[in-house]
């Protein structure tokens, strides 16, 4: 006869039950903690490193002293960096992955700080936004004040972020909403990085969705107007995850296919009331790729997986519709009768052209000089390797969601680039086509990431794959240590991205020439509404004034390019110039 031993209870264990303190650490590791964590970390490094701005001294108005507050955040950025090496490395030999995910998240905060950092150094002692109450940021300043007296919005345009504005000037500016607007761009900056690096975090690891998510909203970077890109850099990997969720609905159980489809349709809703353009371009082609999906997911899942499919969309659309319904009617019942007819710099462009955006700022490049003569039949090689990227990423992954919506998406402001742009001399109408250069640019980058992250995790899982007895001792397996490849990719890409960030604030630095730096000039030379001008202005003039966003406007029925075209008439050559041209 044989007595059984009980073993003896353990401090987490009783009678085999978690303990309080076993299930409070469990949950602390769980994906939703951990993933608002990761979020906080991206957020508080993004405001850390805009906040140095307020410890660097220097006079704004001078090129040396704008050289040297660049350099003086560089060095803060390096510091940062190193700070998080040198947590990262002891933190990796207890744990493996979960500190590179708060590393990743802690750089891309630093990546978008540094801009709004060096932003904040080029409007230092002024409240104006960029351009003060001229241009666009006045226009949005008159919205702002008609909404604050109880008027209602242009209904064309995306009502968020005039409420928002709104309520900071209520709330926090004493009603100064020049000063609101300054506050609120430069949030919606330094806020760029994390929003970049957490919409990609739905798809792909940390260390990829820094490098392919963040890198590729570099170019999107846009202190004047930031919300646009804004929405953009978040609209593709959301727009992919839900594609993704079409795509896996046979699989998933009923409710679980309606509870994500409804949380993606807000993201998209609140993504397009706050900017509804890239939605424009992209609908053509999301469309087709949607209906692609559910005749895929009855083929795969039959009748069932359909429905599962249609329950994702329908809940993802009603969210959105419930959401956005208001804005969307008023859009669209404003479709017919607004017309864009400013020339922008890109409209003279050769129309192929979008690798490099320009926006629509005013600048001294001319038709000879832009874009850059390309070294294969005028096509330059940044161009080659982002098509590049493009063959290899449908090659490698023809299959996945989140390729076939980038594909999609780009195929779709192609078709609708090309479409307004034969049209313009006809219908005397832009229509906005320029921008989708920067939708164009993001796209073909993500695709270019994608193709390197699809590439790897090829040779990663043949490096797995057991070898023949011929094979093994012919080639050395690669074998990558874990620690090392975060430490090297998040220093290059803390470089890259402090790099990049500098050169654009660069731009934006106060210069009296035509430009981007011409719109911080204004903003220090212009007095504001408490008859404030920056101590270092060199001048000061009374601002404008808002406009009245009721008057009427007048359409003359043609294009409005002044003083840009690059084909002048016989009356506007320069003396001593002759050409024969026609009357």
């Amino acid at each position: 006869m044989t007595t059984s031993v009980q073993p003896a209870s353990t401090p987490g264990m009783q009678q085999g039950i978690p303990s309080r303190r076993t299930r409070r650490a469990a949950a602390l590791r769980g994906p939703a903690v951990l993933w608002t964590a990761e979020a906080l970390t991206a957020v508080a490094a993004a405001l850390l490193m805009t906040g140095l701005a307020t410890s660097i001294e220097l006079n704004p108005m001078s090129r040396i002293g704008q050289v040297s507050g660049l350099a003086a955040l560089q060095l803060r950025l390096l510091l940062l960096l190193a700070v998080v090496v040198l947590v990262l490395v002891p933190a990796m030999r207890r744990w493996a992955e979960v500190p590179v995910r708060f590393a990743a998240a802690a750089v891309a905060g630093l990546s978008s700080g540094v801009l709004a950092a060096g932003v904040s150094l080029a409007l230092r002692d002024t409240n104006w936004p960029l351009y003060a109450q001229s241009g666009d940021s006045g226009n949005l300043q008159a919205w702002v004040s008609a909404l604050m007296d109880g008027k209602p919005l242009d209904g064309a345009y995306p009502p968020l972020f005039p409420h928002i504005v709104a309520f900071v000037a209520e709330h926090l500016t004493h009603g100064q909403i020049g000063y609101a607007l300054k506050l609120v761009d430069l949030l919606f900056v330094a806020m760029l990085g994390p929003l970049a690096y957490l919409s990609w975090r739905l798809l792909l690891p940390p260390l990829w969705a820094l490098g392919i998510g963040v890198t590729a909203a570099l170019p999107m970077a846009q202190p004047y107007k930031p919300y646009t890109t804004f929405v953009l850099v978040a609209f593709l990997p959301v727009l992919a995850k839900l594609m993704q969720l079409l795509q896996r609905a046979p699989e998933l159980p009923r409710r679980t296919v309606a509870v994500r489809g409804a949380v993606l349709g807000l993201g998209i809703a609140l993504l397009f009331n706050l900017y509804s353009g890239w939605f424009v371009w992209s609908a053509a082609g999301a469309v087709v790729l949607t209906v692609v999906l559910l005749l895929r997911a009855r083929r795969t899942g039959g009748t069932p997986g359909l429905l599962n499919a249609l329950t994702a969309i329908g809940a993802a659309a009603g969210v959105f519709l419930a959401v956005s319904s208001l804005y969307l009617v008023r859009l669209l019942g404003s479709a017919g009768s607004t017309v864009d007819r400013y020339c922008y710099f890109d409209t003279y462009t050769e129309p192929t052209y979008f690798a490099m955006w320009r926006d629509d700022l005013p600048g001294t490049d001319g038709q000879s000089t832009w874009p850059i003569p390309g070294e294969l039949g005028g096509v330059g090689l940044f161009t080659i390797l982002l098509l590049v990227g493009l063959g290899v990423a449908l090659a490698l992954g023809i299959g996945r969601a989140v390729v076939l919506t980038a594909a999609a998406c780009t195929a779709s402001a192609l078709l609708m680039r090309y479409w307004y742009a034969s049209h313009m001399e006809r219908d005397q109408a832009v229509m906005l086509y320029p921008r989708t250069s920067a939708q164009l640019l993001y796209c073909l980058l993500v695709l270019v990431g994608l193709a390197c992250y699809l590439i790897a995790r090829r040779r990663r899982s043949a490096a797995s794959a057991p070898e023949t007895a011929e094979e093994t001792g012919r080639r050395l397996p690669l074998r990558l240590n874990q620690r090392g490849v975060a430490i090297g990719a998040l220093c290059a890409l803390g470089l890259l991205f402090g790099m990049a960030g500098s050169a654009t604030a660069s731009k934006y630095m106060p210069d009296p020439h035509e430009g981007a730096g011409m719109l911080a000039w204004i903003s220090q030379t212009t007095a504001d509404t408490k008859g404030h001008c920056s101590r270092y202005a060199p001048k000061c003039v009374d601002a404008p004034g808002l406009i009245n966003p009721a008057d009427p406007k007048v359409d003359l029925g043609k294009l409005i390019c002044p003083k840009v075209n690059p084909y002048p008439r016989k009356d506007e050559l320069l003396p001593g110039f002759s050409a024969d041209l026609p009357e």
